[in-house]
């Protein structure tokens, strides 16, 4: 889970563990764990939210430090005084990296905040 200001832009990237790739075994049972993300601002009512992943269980939990809710993967709040509320999903691509870099050599790579 981070919390980004992205071109001025507030945004929160959310991963969650799990997902697992499609293309190194001829099974999914048996392919690598590559999880998955979802990208969003991160507002609800005009209320900026900061967001930490809380390592709770095997999979852990997305909360929001302002009120303290459950957030999905999926940008929606399933406990907590925000129950029910969505953030608006920002438009992103997960790519392989080996795959992009062959298009887009000059990417420049996000190393957090200096």
């Amino acid at each position: 889970m981070t919390n980004y200001d992205f071109v001025g832009e507030p945004v929160v990237v959310f991963f969650e563990p799990g997902t697992r790739s499609a293309l190194d075994s001829f099974s999914f049972r048996l392919s690598k764990e590559i999880g998955a993300t979802g990208v969003f601002a991160p507002f609800v009512d005009g209320q900026r939210l900061t967001f930490e992943f809380v390592a709770d269980d095997e999979r852990g939990t997305i909360r929001d430090v302002e009120t303290g809710s459950t957030w999905s993967i999926l940008g929606r709040a399933v406990d907590g005084p925000l129950t029910g509320s969505k953030l608006e999903r920002l438009v992103h691509q997960d790519h392989f990296w080996f795959a992009w870099a062959a298009f887009k050599p000059d990417t420049l790579i996000y190393q957090g905040a200096k």
